[in-house]
């Protein structure tokens, strides 16, 4: 599953990469959640018509409104970052996030990885420094994994924030769990009525926000809705698989085999962009490939 979500992120990325300087951080962050929605209420909905209306507790929806809030707030500091960074710095420092999910599950959710496992763990985080220090921009030397521009920091608060969002959602489909027993195990339920309700509230947010705030920004849907229902599908795909992943796995593990990730952005990077510096990013690429093979086998 973190395989998959890796994957559909990858490419909802590379699209809202593209529209970039064609429409606000904002709108873009909007339109994949709108263009998600119609899909994730057709899954409800056909899931209640097979299993019944489930039972929702205040808790679930604090728990969900709480998700919708650091998703939201972390998707458009990763648009924001696309527009002051190339596309594969941005994608590889945000994924800094394993080393982040890895300290917060142990301070604050309770989460511990195995031994193989915090050694896969830091050796991703390792390996996202080493794809920075590829880098052709910054200061000279070993500083440069370390070195933190406009781009930089959008991209690690967005890594920050996502970390949250994932034990808030999955806090969110345990407490469906508790309040609906039929789930068992599998919670492909739960994942799916927790990614309907965080997504509606946060299409609602962000709707209110773009009226009131910029009342012409729905302008650009007309001319990029083809590459925005893209990234809503590709979107939705990946955050159900996301959500479901998390349900049944400790958060770290999810997270560190979805630094795969990080090898999608160089690929397109060199492919797409033709961002030359990824090139010096490979050695960087390797060892979060040997990181994730010492999570699995953890």
């Amino acid at each position: 599953l973190a395989l998959a979500a890796a994957g559909f992120q990858t490419a909802r990325n590379g699209l809202a990469r593209s529209l970039t300087g064609k429409v606000s951080p904002i709108l873009n962050s909007w339109s994949r959640f709108t263009f998600n929605l119609p899909f994730s209420t057709l899954l409800v909905l056909g899931l209640v018509g097979w299993m019944g209306v489930p039972r929702l507790s205040a808790p679930f929806f604090g728990w969900c409104f709480g998700t919708a809030v650091t998703q939201l707030l972390g998707n458009v500091a990763l648009i924001a970052a696309f527009e002051r960074a190339n596309f594969a710095q941005s994608i590889t420092l945000h994924k800094l996030e394993i080393v982040f999910t890895a300290v917060v599950g142990v301070w604050i959710f309770a989460e511990y990885p195995s031994p193989l496992g915090w050694a896969g763990i830091l050796l991703c985080g390792l390996g996202v420094l080493l794809l920075n220090l590829g880098r052709e921009s910054g200061p000279a030397g070993w500083r440069r994994a370390f070195h933190l521009d406009a781009g930089a920091l959008l991209a690690l608060a967005c890594a920050v924030l996502l970390v949250f969002a994932s034990f808030l959602l999955k806090e969110a489909t345990a407490v469906f769990a508790v309040s609906n027993p039929r789930v068992g195990v599998g919670r492909f339920e739960a994942a799916a009525h927790t990614l309907f309700h965080t997504t509606w509230m946060e299409v609602a947010m962000l709707s209110g926000a773009l009226a009131v705030g910029r009342p012409g920004a729905f302008d650009g849907v007309r001319a990029h809705w083809p590459r925005m229902l893209g990234i809503g599908m590709t979107s939705f795909a990946g955050s159900l698989c996301w959500f479901w992943a998390y349900s049944i796995a400790l958060v770290a593990y999810v997270k560190a085999v979805g630094q795969i990730e990080a090898v999608g952005a160089v690929v397109l990077a060199l492919v797409v962009w033709r961002e030359r510096e990824v090139w010096r990013q490979i050695p960087g690429v390797a060892m979060i490939g040997l990181g994730i093979v010492l999570v699995l086998f953890g």
